[in-house]
């Protein structure tokens, strides 16, 4: 199966003879994979966005669509219908449609990518890739594939939406500890994660126990640094893709965050040790089209990302 791929060049050539310049000013070659018309239609949204703030050449790559569908939507925006194109032929695709000089972000938003050849080809010619592993599956199956190929191909530049959305939470725990409760930090016996996926929750133990050292030791417990046991448990509640409490139990003081209903707030609550606190942090929902720019500027760097998805890797491998 080959893409008919002339027509394409010659409306985009026509759609910058028509703006009155031939040079390209995009900043990034963003390309974006899905099967379900659904989330395509959700992806395109958010693409649209990030595309409008960073001016770029956007192909969208329709698997759900039969090859017939090849068309320049405007001047930098391109369509193809690549329902049985192979990995090569999509690579060539891209090749020839790719603005020059600009870096190939590649958006992956489809399951399975252990097991895609499509996805391998095209991953090894992307800047980054950005993934959402909780948009695919709500239980731990699309996580465990990523632990799998990053295993497998560490100097892929990767990023994954689902721990992008920990930032409000990492910032409430760290607050809980910037001050006299700092050692408290080092006495935990016990962590809670309520949230409506598994990716989050996984992501946000992983990251406690690559910042604290902890090492998972059974299906329901780490140890620390010094061989004493940290037990954890993760409750499915809420909706997909949202945190919704976090509680941190050392043997004097119980650490609650809590969203409100509207996730606009996280309640802040420490008790013990003969006192009680409470406060309030906004959250600042910056939207998925602002996460993937994240994920984007800052992702092909970010050491602390690899460390929390080892260790959340090593929790999966424990409760298999």
């Amino acid at each position: 199966m080959t893409l008919e791929l002339a027509p394409v060049l010659d409306e985009l050539g026509e759609q910058h003879r028509r703006s009155g310049t031939e040079s390209q000013v995009a900043t990034m070659t963003l390309v974006v994979f899905f099967e379900d018309a659904a989330i395509g239609k959700l992806a395109r949204e958010r693409i649209g966005m990030l595309a409008g703030k960073h001016p770029s050449r956007v192909i969208v790559l329709d698997a759900g669509q039969g090859e017939d569908l090849h068309r320049v939507v405007s001047r930098d925006w391109i369509e193809l219908g690549v329902k049985n194109s192979g990995a090569d032929v999509l690579r060539s695709a891209i090749a020839a449609l790719s603005a020059p000089e600009a870096p190939i972000v590649l958006l992956w938003v489809a399951p399975e990518i252990g097991s895609d050849e499509r996805f391998a080809r095209l991953s090894q010619h992307a800047q980054i890739v950005v993934y959402n592993s909780s948009l695919m599956d709500n239980g731990r199956a699309a996580l465990c594939e990523v632990v799998d190929y990053l295993h497998h191909h560490r100097n892929l530049a990767f990023a994954d939406v689902a721990y992008l959305r920990l930032g409000p939470w990492q910032e409430s725990i760290a607050t809980f500890f910037d001050g006299k409760d700092v050692g408290e930090l080092f006495e935990l016996q016990g962590v809670e994660v309520a949230c409506g996926s598994d990716p989050e929750a996984y992501y946000l133990l992983g990251w406690l126990a690559s910042r604290l050292n902890w090492r998972s030791c059974g299906s329901d417990a780490f140890l620390d640094r010094r061989g004493r046991r940290i037990t954890f448990e993760i409750e499915r509640k809420g909706e997909p893709r949202r945190i919704s409490t976090v509680r941190l139990q050392s043997a004097r003081v119980r650490f609650l965050a809590e969203a409100d209903p509207k996730s606009e707030t996280i309640h802040l609550s420490v008790c013990g040790g003969e006192r009680e606190q409470h406060r309030y942090r906004a959250v600042v929902n910056p939207g998925i089209a602002a996460l993937l720019e994240r994920a984007i500027l800052w992702g092909q760097n970010d050491r602390i990302f690899r460390d929390s998805l080892v260790a959340a890797g090593e929790i999966l491998a424990c409760r298999k």
